[in-house]
């Protein structure tokens, strides 16, 4: 049986990126791509994942999407074009080397693109250790955190890599952040 509470965690990080996300979308760390749910009509989804067990399931169960393996870690991206959203659900704080995918997103992003990343505070991720230790929350999940970031930590890192927050939220009483992101110089909400 999974987590109880994980599929709600999940759910929540969708609705607080729905709102922001338009266009064709890239989704990094895709997992069972489950986001596609919250596509318009007519939008172009493309999904990369680490897992070759979760790339077999990815190409026989959502069919009129496009999946890639990559590590986000190692590898580059080499999609051969750009995105409207980009999207780092959960993401970013499994990574050891992050700043491999944050120096490639720049040039993945059509001009007004958006960078969607959400990841837990220092409290939530206090609290998701606790609710893992009592089957509330994935332990995987929480045992694969490499870095937890704070609001500073995440600005400083992604403005070394070329990008910077337009918008900031934290949602799920404070224990998970939106950050809202766009190529520095393009800094401008549209």
């Amino acid at each position: 049986m999974p987590p109880l509470l994980s599929a709600f965690l999940q759910t929540q990080r969708y609705k607080a990126v729905a709102s922001y996300f338009r266009g064709d979308v890239l989704d990094l760390g895709c997992g069972p791509a489950q986001i596609v749910a919250w596509l318009q009509p007519g939008q172009r989804y493309v999904g990369v994942e680490v897992h070759a067990g979760i790339m077999d399931w990815l190409v026989k169960n959502r069919p009129g999407h496009e999946f890639h393996q990559r590590d986000l870690d190692t590898d580059k991206l080499s999609l051969g074009r750009q995105f409207d959203t980009i999207l780092m659900i959960a993401v970013i704080e499994h990574l050891k080397k992050p700043d491999n995918i944050l120096s490639q997103i720049p040039q993945h992003l059509r001009l007004g693109g958006k960078l969607l990343i959400t990841t837990p505070s220092p409290l939530g991720d206090k609290i998701h250790k606790i609710g893992a230790r009592l089957g509330l929350f994935s332990m995987e999940a929480v045992e694969g955190h490499e870095a937890i970031f704070t609001y500073n930590t995440l600005q400083m890192r992604l403005q070394q890599n070329g990008l910077g927050i337009v918008h900031y939220q934290s949602f799920l009483a404070g224990g998970n952040q939106l950050f809202v992101c766009r190529p520095l110089g393009t800094t401008a909400m549209s």
